[in-house]
């Protein structure tokens, strides 16, 4: 059942069951207890747990098939939500790059998240220098995540060098470069109506998942799997995320994509 379908079923998306949200085969092959004890972790912020239940973390991780000793990037990760799960699932073996790019390092008001002071999550290294693509060493990664980050590449900001929209392009080649083969690609973001276009994207602060996947799809990435488990059939699709009426609550498409 693709995302489409989907949101045409309206409330009977949440009966969906796990066989049809596209997981992984080798389930049982995800460490789900490394990932159970991160996302219940007693050091975990308050406020990160408040909100669990609209964000779904520890399906989000199994989807994406975070486990121990694994080198993964969070895209664009702001304050660190993911960051600190991410960090906890690899644990000491495993290794987090937190990337935040010019647009995200401005909102940060070029800060390291406090979560991550004092070595609080040794594991971690930041790369904010300004860029959107990546630098990193070539098939470093076992795993990379944005979450919802990716409608951002069409959000005019003075911060962002050269103004007007990312270059979307060299960003994912530079991410299918730094991923090993057979790695994972996981997005998460705020639903659009299908046909909507950056200018859409870019005043939603929205994306149509069908650009998300062409634009994977050309960048030599393979759809792997979707989930529908963020899906709100309450959610008109047209609304800011920040619009106290939805905020947290909004539709959100779950795109995993693998490196051949």
């Amino acid at each position: 059942m693709t995302i489409r379908n989907s949101l045409r079923a309206g409330a009977a998306v949440l009966a969906l069951s796990a066989a049809s949200l596209g997981l992984l085969p080798a389930q049982a092959d995800h460490h789900e207890a490394a990932i159970e004890a991160a996302v219940n972790h007693p050091d975990r912020p308050e406020a990160d747990r408040a909100r669990d239940p609209q964000r779904k973390p520890a399906e989000i991780l199994k989807f994406a098939g975070i486990k121990p000793g694994m080198t993964v990037l969070d895209i664009n990760s702001a304050g660190g939500y993911y960051t600190e799960l991410l960090s906890r699932t690899v644990g000491e073996e495993g290794k987090i790059y937190a990337h935040n790019g010019s647009v995200y390092w401005a909102f940060m008001k070029q800060t390291t998240p406090p979560r991550c002071e004092e070595g609080r999550l040794p594991n971690v290294t930041h790369i904010h220098d300004g860029n959107e693509t990546f630098s990193l060493a070539p098939e470093s990664l076992d795993a990379a995540m944005a979450v919802l980050a990716y409608h951002d590449y069409y959000f005019t900001h003075e911060a962002r060098p050269g103004g007007g929209y990312e270059d979307v392009p060299a960003v994912l080649a530079s991410l299918y470069a730094a991923l090993r083969s057979g790695g994972y690609v996981v997005i998460v973001d705020h639903l659009a109506p299908a046909g909507t276009g950056p200018a859409d994207f870019d005043r939603m602060h929205r994306i149509d998942p069908d650009v998300v996947t062409a634009q994977m799809l050309d960048a030599g990435f393979v759809l792997d799997g979707e989930s529908n488990i963020l899906l709100n059939p309450d959610d008109g699709l047209t609304g800011s995320p920040f619009d106290p009426a939805i905020r947290g609550k909004t539709s959100r498409f779950i795109l995993r994509f693998v490196k051949k």
